[in-house]
């Protein structure tokens, strides 16, 4: 059987020792499965950002698909989110600011062109809330390695999560898509979600003005 199929790999609990192999999928795969350099010129903050709250906040909720040699796709999970909206707010994003500033990033050009065309939506549109947040408390992010997408993996890691979450009481879940990531969405719709929302997420920096917005789907557990 080949190396690549799913049935290989194993899903387990998270460990720190799967760190450094979570934000670098994170990465890999930040912009519809394609590179976070697409739009975004520091990996490193952008991991920061992205899987923090998961690796060291709530690690708990995070499960990994193994090939024996170590994790090639993830899921991170939050059965609170507005626990996360708090964490995020207060101790991760000032943290990760500071590193920016330290590191040149916001004074990037790509970093630049990426605040030009999208600081008014931004400031204007925040962090979702609403029957999300009352209905759908938990959500989850899945990423899986090239190569090993097609093959029930990204099932598999839902399912694990779905289980931790009934275990603690939550009601419901949703997750954030990239609406120009058709494999996605319909990875979520298999799952039984729907969609509940559609938000601009950034307004793309070529100068062509146009929005990528994400789709928030949600699902109920029984």
């Amino acid at each position: 059987m080949s190396p690549h199929m799913g049935t290989d790999l194993r899903i387990r609990p998270y460990e720190p020792r799967d760190r450094a192999a979570v934000r670098q999928i994170c990465c890999d795969t930040a912009d519809a499965g394609k590179p976070v350099e697409r739009f975004f010129p520091d990996r490193e903050v952008i991991a920061d950002l992205v899987t923090s709250y998961y690796t060291e906040f709530e690690p708990q909720s995070a499960f990994v698909a193994d090939n024996g040699s170590g994790a090639v796709g993830y899921l991170t999970g939050c059965v609170n989110t507005k626990r996360f909206v708090r964490v995020v707010t207060w101790r991760i994003a000032p943290v990760v600011f500071v590193k920016a500033l330290a590191r040149g990033t916001l004074w990037h050009p790509q970093t630049l062109r990426l605040f030009r065309a999208n600081l008014g939506m931004w400031l204007t549109t925040g962090y979702r809330a609403g029957p999300t947040l009352y209905e759908y408390p938990a959500h989850l992010h899945v990423n899986l390695q090239n190569g090993f997408r097609g093959q029930h993996v990204g099932r598999r890691l839902v399912e694990a999560f779905f289980e931790r979450a009934r275990g603690v009481g939550v009601r419901g879940v949703h997750a954030g898509v990239s609406a120009n990531n058709p494999r996605a969405c319909h990875f979520f719709e298999e799952l039984g979600f729907v969609e509940i929302h559609r938000e601009p997420r950034f307004r793309s920096p070529d100068g062509s003005g146009t929005i990528l917005y994400t789709i928030i789907y949600a699902r109920t557990l029984d």
